[in-house]
């Protein structure tokens, strides 16, 4: 297994505890265990629906689905569209035992820790600007030139996409705009004009100079149209990019499956290589066919260069709450509106502490 595996790995191990195996009778080396087929133990069998929005984050999970992985229980997967999936953790009674949602949304809705909890990220960031020529590339360096006066049509501007612009025209000193009216046409040379698009608003006839997508629909942009990616916003955020989709879990699946989890959590976190290498058809078939719908990339898209693009890997929580916090504190001040977590949000947070 390649290092950056054995050390994810190791890390993830030790967030869940050594008695957290032994206890379990599980051997974090077999891959038998990982799969369920010699889960180990004494518990019952887990039944288990768990849920993941169209595009990077199913992704995320393509493995698990591809190879329908049961881990010795009763697992049902489920791709829905991104609009609806905070429905499946909401309620008196939640459908999904595991979930994976915006960072932001998941902080929003759970980030009391009561009901669910972070297992970890499993996305960190597929977004891109896209425009009409791509004579100039936005870099750090240019980036208040190129979007001061302009027009900006937003995918999901007023969800984590949106914010994550604003978090990133914020920390450049990027003066911007949220219009509601999309043929208003008044503006200065000295802001940025942000617009809430659909996907298929998305095309080089829209009257705006640039337009935020996600991989992998930005590669189906760019080679059905004449569309050019003229940006990262990974790179203008920072050198490692940020939290976007997490994984959740209930917080009673947790308590009584140790050993599901685990196993559970080992899977999503080989993927992030096994995704690496698979066969496009075969990923898109594990999506497809877990969505019951045409999903938003084609077989054509998921190239290694767009897979790479979408930045999946598994990270825990107990490695990555401090840069969970720091985002949510970023997004915070640009949507203007608050979103935070407690420390029993994150698993296994509030043991490490405790045992540091």
């Amino acid at each position: 297994m390649k290092k950056f595996l054995s050390v994810a790995l190791s890390a993830l191990i030790l967030a869940f505890g050594t008695v957290f195996f032994a206890a379990c009778n599980i051997d974090p080396d077999d891959p038998n265990d990982q799969h369920g087929d010699n889960p180990g133990g004494t518990e019952e069998p887990v039944v288990a629906d768990i849920y993941a929005p169209d595009g990077a984050p199913a992704l995320a999970l393509a493995q698990l689905m591809s190879e329908e992985m049961q881990f010795g229980g009763d697992v049902t997967y489920n791709v829905v569209d991104a609009s609806t999936i905070q429905t499946f953790v909401t309620g008196r009674e939640p459908q999904a035992e595991l979930a994976i949602l915006p960072v932001n949304l998941a902080a929003k809705l759970l980030g009391t820790g009561e009901t669910y909890q972070m297992l970890g990220t499993v996305t960190h960031g597929n977004l891109y600007i896209l425009a009409k020529t791509g004579d100039t590339q936005i870099t750090q360096a240019n980036i208040k030139e190129m979007f001061e006066g302009k027009k900006v049509g937003c995918l999901q501007l007023n969800n984590f996409v949106g914010y994550i612009l604003r978090t990133v025209l914020n920390n450049a000193g990027v003066k911007f705009e949220v219009r509601q009216d999309k043929e208003e046409s008044n503006g200065t040379m000295d802001t940025a004009y942000l617009y809430d698009v659909t996907g298929t608003e998305i095309t080089p006839a829209a009257d705006y100079d640039l337009m935020i997508a996600a991989e992998p629909a930005v590669h189906k942009k760019t080679t059905a149209t004449s569309l050019k990616v003229v940006g990262d916003l990974q790179a203008l955020y920072g050198e490692n990019g940020y939290p976007q989709a997490v994984l959740v879990a209930k917080k009673t699946l947790i308590e009584e499956s140790p050993d599901f989890i685990g196993n559970f959590v080992k899977a999503v976190d080989a993927n992030a290589e096994w995704i690496k290498t698979a066969d496009a058809q075969t990923i898109y078939d594990a999506v497809q066919e877990n969505y019951g719908a045409t999903p938003t990339f084609a077989v054509t898209d998921l190239t290694a260069e767009v897979i790479a693009r979408c930045a999946i890997r598994f990270e825990a929580s107990v490695e990555c709450a401090q840069s969970v916090k720091t985002i949510l504190a970023e997004l915070s001040e640009a949507a203007d509106q608050t979103f935070t977590v407690t420390d029993a949000f994150f698993y296994g947070l509030e043991e490490d502490l405790t045992q540091s």
